[in-house]
């Protein structure tokens, strides 16, 4: 099984050249149309869906993750950080857009958590982030 990290905003959103050297990449990495209709149907509110592929995943973003693999968790900040940067260029002040990730096959189960990151004004070490968390990031 494969982990999809979705990404929903109000807007379109270049999809990522193959031969990119950009670590963030978004796209269609894994999921298909019915994947997309899923997550949007039961856990957006936006109108477009696209998965997001980082180095290191941003469900590592716990106190779990924090305590029994500091290193990971280092970097799980570091490319959440640069999403977040990324996503604060393509966002106006008061829009959000909206991430998800789940296991292939999940997109219809129930959420176990979510959270509201204001883009100009958040603390990466408070921020606890699992699987099946719907996260809205608002500029």
């Amino acid at each position: 099984m494969s982990l999809a990290t979705y990404l929903g905003c109000n807007f379109n959103v270049e999809i990522t050249d193959d031969e990119t050297d950009n670590p963030i990449e978004i796209g269609y990495i894994f999921l298909d149309e019915n994947n997309r209709r899923d997550v949007q149907a039961k856990h957006f509110t936006t109108q477009n869906v696209y998965e997001i592929d980082l180095p290191n995943p941003i469900w590592g973003l716990n106190c779990y993750q924090k305590k029994n693999s500091p290193h990971n968790y280092k970097k799980s900040q570091r490319d959440f950080s640069a999403l977040c940067d990324l996503l604060k260029t393509f966002l106006k002040p008061g829009e959000y857009c909206e991430i998800y990730p789940c296991w292939l096959g999940e997109e219809l189960e129930s959420r176990e958590g979510e959270y509201t990151i204001r883009l100009d004004d958040f603390n990466l070490n408070e921020i606890d982030i699992y699987e099946k968390y719907l996260i809205k990031l608002v500029k």
